[in-house]
């Protein structure tokens, strides 16, 4: 669900995994074995219509929230963390992860737009313990893609075991002496992947062999992701669930963002030393107005106004190719509206469920786009929902990114009187004209998007 939270950012998703009666047994019906919520993004420049969607989600979801994804650090996509936090928090949050040098960026973005707090100060000081401080048990950092970013890889059958050597049991072992075995289970076993580059204080390396979540704040690198998986019982492999969340930071600008590094430590008269030197010397600028005046217009120089740093998007779909029937009940199914209450019980369609959040991302830049594209290609047929980057703004969009083949509708997500997005309205009138609906998900209820899908899994 896209919440009509205004101009912002605010998506939940919320996982059920269902056992059918078994043959014979009473009463008829489904036993809910286990559900996930996860939110991505939580912000907006709308203070009430964000406080009523975020009380919907509190109740929906029983006070809990398994993972938080965050796209970036703008105002507008994080300034409701902090409630979020106190009323259903997330014990798992996925940000990207960003050097000393992009936190320079990001909070000399939200100074210049007049969004800056002294909460954001304290993030650039300490981006782990910001989070740690707020509730969050565990902290994934992702790094961005260097331009050959690994996919997820995996079974082709959407119900196959997995045997990666985790030591989760067989199915062929009938043990005599081991006690009754318990009934099915479900998890998001965390995928994550080694990073490439240097792992600085306060973080660790990501443990490719956990399928949980641990505890603290750790390093991953890209083409890590989430993914769900099942078992028949507690001693049987696990399976593939077909259902991942898969997150992705664009590469960044390495040459403007080097250029400008070298200014700014021209400007702090610094050489050499690490990155907690150089932080603590731009904390003492920014408590500076006239440094900071400085530190703006090297930002301006080198960027630009309204820059759009590094951004994390987001699928959520399936993540396997579709190759039945519309008739078979094990593919993936799409029930109701967007704007119904509930799912619509004659409402029925085999369309594509997967949904492609994109934050900020500045995609309309062939390097990032391609890189992009390139990423998320082999869910190109299970993409059915896209939100447009940065609000729908045509300084962040090219009609290249519209070319995911099962792609219904794309959502902008502001208010439109506002004016905040520029050529808002050109890039939904190029969203029509590839014969996708496009929607402007604003501050009214009733502007929310929404969809319920659903599968039947196992042998």
């Amino acid at each position: 669900m896209q919440h009509a939270v205004g101009h912002g950012g605010f998506h939940t998703g919320h996982i059920r995994v269902f056992e059918p009666p078994r043959t014979g047994a009473e009463p008829v019906g489904h036993t809910e074995i286990r559900s996930f919520r996860y939110v991505y993004d939580c912000g907006s420049e709308h203070g009430n219509a964000f406080k009523s969607a975020l009380n919907a989600h509190r109740l929906s979801c029983e006070g809990r929230t398994d993972i938080l994804f965050v796209s970036h650090l703008h105002s507008d996509h994080i300034n409701g963390v902090e409630r979020l936090q106190a009323i259903a928090p997330a014990e798992t949050v996925v940000v990207p992860y960003l050097d000393v040098i992009e936190r320079l960026i990001f909070i000399l973005a939200d100074t210049e737009s007049g969004a800056v707090s002294t909460s954001a100060r304290e993030y650039f000081g300490n981006p782990a313990g910001w989070w740690l401080n707020r509730g969050a048990r565990y902290v994934i950092f992702l790094e961005a893609d260097d331009g050959d970013a690994p996919r997820p890889g995996g079974p082709m059958e959407p119900d196959g075991p997995i045997d990666d050597g985790d030591g989760d049991g067989d199915d062929r072992r009938e043990p005599m002496a081991l006690p009754e075995r318990k009934g099915p289970g479900a998890r998001l076993a965390h995928r994550l992947r080694k990073p490439s580059g240097p792992v600085p204080e306060g973080l660790t390396a990501a443990d490719e062999k956990r399928r949980e979540a641990n505890e603290g704040a750790v390093l991953a690198g890209a083409g890590s992701y989430i993914r769900l998986e099942w078992r028949y019982h507690e001693y049987a492999h696990w399976q593939v669930g077909d259902w991942i969340l898969l997150p992705y930071v664009h590469p960044a600008d390495k040459a403007v963002r080097s250029r400008f590094q070298r200014a700014v430590t021209k400007a702090l008269r610094i050489r050499g030393g690490n990155e907690e030197k150089l932080a603590a010397k731009l904390i003492e600028f920014l408590c500076s107005p006239q440094k900071t005046k400085e530190l703006l217009d090297l930002y301006g120089e080198h960027f630009g106004h309204g820059h759009n740093a590094l951004s994390m998007s987001l699928y959520s779909g399936p993540c396997c190719r579709s190759t039945g029937s519309a008739n078979d009940d094990r593919r993936w199914h799409r029930y109701g509206w967007p704007d119904a209450d509930y799912p619509h019980p004659f409402v029925d369609l085999a369309e594509p469920v997967g949904w492609l959040g994109t934050g900020d991302s500045a995609l309309k830049q062939k390097l990032r786009r391609d890189a992009w594209l390139n990423f998320y290609q082999p869910y190109s047929s299970n993409v059915g929902v896209l939100t447009l980057p940065h609000h729908g703004s045509a300084h962040n969009f090219h009609d290249e990114i519209l070319a995911f083949e099962g792609l219904r509708a794309a959502l902008a997500t502001t208010v439109e009187s506002r004016e905040r997005v520029a050529g808002m309205r050109g890039t939904l009138a190029a969203v029509e004209a590839r014969g996708i609906r496009g929607y402007v998900v604003d501050d009214r209820r009733t502007s929310s998007y929404r969809f319920w899908c659903g599968r039947i899994m196992g042998r």
